[in-house]
């Protein structure tokens, strides 16, 4: 073999080992982002699971109606800065609005993170849809990643109106006789 046929045979090895080891990085580094997104989900649910969000949660869920007929009560949520001990929804309006960023930006997967949440982001968004009106009167960009998550949520319903179970697995409701 001449020196000429050998360069050329070297030089097709190195475009080969050069081209494998792309793809193992490509490989790896998908791994590495499906992983961090998987950290970030968990971070998150556990995050809606902690016992003071829970508190923030019964409280949208059972007082705020109420709450939002005092005239008082909607008058300060124009105040700047808005005093956030007559108003704790804001605290889950701040969390939906961080989550949505991570969605929004790519941190955490849209389709997974609304596959499990799709319904608590469309109950929480209705459910402050007037406290966050109120506080963009004179904030008007205020919670726009809530807004982006419950968008979001809202699209994935309208693809899912039948719920996204796989159609090929057998449901297990269907075998109980209630």
């Amino acid at each position: 073999m001449s020196l000429d046929e050998l360069n050329t045979v070297a030089t097709f090895l190195t475009v080969i080992v050069i081209a494998a080891s792309a793809l193992a990085a490509i490989v790896q580094l998908r791994h590495l982002r499906a992983g961090n997104q998987l950290n970030g989900l968990v971070t998150v649910f556990g995050m809606l699971q902690d016992p003071s969000v829970r508190e923030l949660v019964n409280f949208v869920r059972h007082e705020l109606s109420d709450r939002l007929k005092d005239a008082d009560f909607r008058t300060s949520l124009l105040e700047l800065p808005i005093d956030r001990r007559k108003h704790p929804e804001l605290y889950l309006c701040d969390m939906y609005n961080h989550i949505g960023s991570f969605v929004r930006s790519g941190l955490i997967d849209e389709r997974t993170y609304l596959q499990t949440d799709w319904y608590n982001v469309n109950l929480y968004w209705r459910l402050l849809a007037d406290v966050i009106a109120i506080t963009r009167s004179n904030r008007p960009h205020l919670f726009e990643n809530f807004e982006y998550l419950a968008a979001r949520a809202s699209a994935w319903i309208e693809q899912h109106p039948e719920g996204d179970y796989p159609r090929e697995e057998r449901r297990m409701l269907d075998a109980i006789q209630v």
